[in-house]
């Protein structure tokens, strides 16, 4: 899940001289609304040149900015519009939350202490700070903050998933999925547009169930487990899921039907997110444990070995790009060189798409060995799996794969990382075959590949 921020939206009043100004003003609030942060960007620039010291203008480029991604940019824009404006809440948020998307999280809590300190009732200046403190890993005050926000907002859908995710964070899953269901209130969380009713409970005997993933492909793996016990209840579960996904869970036998997504759909009675299923079955007792998924029993894929290899590792280090996370959860591939030097460990890349071109880049072609050319889909990525003796990995689907299929897997979390890997413990309740390895702070892969590099040469002298 990626995390929600709300920030000050750009204020198509501000005073300013001449109707020619104001109308360019109007012009670039509407762009900005409308998502055209280039255009937005532009017309404040050119309003910039004619009212250098307007802290309104500078709070909305810098929003701007921020939303393209251009965090250095929207941080200097934040300072000066505090400059002209230093007692303004609003702006301290957003330059806490600018700072905050680039792990300067110390600094961001300044500004963020600042804002609420100057305005007692500030919704969003409450619901920012908890976002913050929560990235630290002080989870008791961010859940606090988060709560305020509620206290002065009843009906802050966001606050609400947030306290939720919070709880998910801590391992309180049977309350944290219960109240993570807020999540279906957020103007960005779309719901599918089914005549169906979407399934609240009733009974299912007899009837047919359309089940999706939600938030990627993740979600379908993760919460596969959950079918069994809606099969059990009678109901004949239909699966619609990404057609990377289609071959390996039609192979797992857990659904009657597995649709990909483009396909005609077949017809049923109700519907459910995977996502929701925790929430509407319980948490325990309603799951398969891992492993329930399993590989072809034939490859195109074989993978090869070398005179002294004693293991085989296969390595993924890179998110699939336009991902909110993408930012905080991929590794460069140079910092997996770390793992090359022995002669015993012979690495393959699992790695998919823009990112298979590293190897070359960075001069890797000859430690590294390219398997991902040739993974097209996750049935094949499971029976390349299978061949290895461990899998090294940041937080993407395949770690999910190989959590499902019960094989071994480090996978390398990011400071924050998301819910599904809770907080302070280096296994996951999810799948017991995987190791997690925390960065210490936010940034810092350097650390954690150095923990890889030792607990990988302990694998080698018989320690683990």
């Amino acid at each position: 899940m990626s995390v929600t921020e709300n920030i000050q939206q750009p204020n198509p009043s501000v005073a300013m001289v001449g109707t020619e100004a104001e109308t360019m003003m109007r012009h670039a609030a509407a762009a900005h609304r409308a998502g055209r942060l280039t255009e937005a960007v532009a017309i404040y620039g050119r309003l910039l040149q004619r009212f250098p010291f307007n802290a309104e203008l500078h709070n909305n480029i810098g929003v701007a900015l921020r939303g393209m991604g251009r965090f250095d940019a929207a941080i200097a824009h934040y300072r000066r519009s505090l400059t002209v404006d230093p007692g303004n809440a609003a702006h301290h948020s957003n330059l806490g939350n600018a700072l905050r998307s680039i792990n300067r999280c110390e600094e961001a809590l300044q500004h963020h202490f600042r804002a609420v300190a100057l305005a007692e009732t500030y919704v969003e200046g409450f619901f920012n700070l908890g976002l913050t403190l929560r990235d630290m890993g002080r989870l008791e005050e961010a859940q606090g903050c988060f709560q305020r926000a509620l206290q002065l907002a009843p009906d802050h859908a966001r606050a609400k998933v947030e306290i939720a995710a919070t709880k998910l964070m801590r391992g309180d899953f049977a309350a944290g999925f219960a109240e993570y269901e807020e999540r279906k209130r957020l103007p960005d969380h779309p719901q599918p547009e089914f005549r169906e009713p979407a399934w609240a409970g009733e009974d299912l005997n007899g009837k047919r169930l359309l089940i999706y993933p939600e938030q990627g492909l993740s979600d379908a793996l993760q919460f596969a487990r959950y079918v069994p016990a809606l099969r059990g209840r009678g109901a004949r579960v239909v699966g619609l899921v990404q057609p990377l996904l289609r071959d390996v869970l039609r192979l797992s036998g857990l659904f009657d039907e597995i649709v990909p997504e483009g396909d005609p759909l077949p017809g049923f009675d109700y519907h459910a997110s995977m996502l929701s299923l925790p929430a509407l079955l319980g948490v325990e007792g309603s799951a398969v444990p891992a492993p329930y998924l399993k590989a072809p029993e034939r490859s195109r894929i074989r993978l090869g070995t070398q005179a002294r290899t004693r293991l085989k590792v296969g390595i993924f280090w890179a998110a699939m790009p336009g991902q909110p996370l993408d930012r905080n959860r991929s590794c460069p591939l140079g910092e997996f060189l770390a793992l090359a030097d022995s002669p015993e460990v012979l690495l393959f890349s699992l790695q998919g798409g823009a990112a298979q071109k590293d190897i070359e880049q960075i001069g890797a072609a000859g430690l590294v060995h390219d398997a991902g050319r040739g993974i097209f889909d996750f049935a094949e990525a499971a029976t390349v799996l299978t061949q290895l003796d461990l899998l090294i990995t940041i937080d993407a689907p395949i770690a999910h794969l190989a959590g499902a299929m019960g094989l071994p897997a480090w996978v390398l979390l990011p400071h924050t990382a998301d819910w599904r890997w809770m907080v302070n413990r280096a296994d996951s309740p999810w799948y017991p075959s995987l190791r997690l390895f925390r960065q210490p702070t936010a940034g810092d892969w350097r650390s954690v590949m150095a923990q890889v590099r030792t607990s990988l040469g302990a694998l080698l002298s018989g320690a683990m």
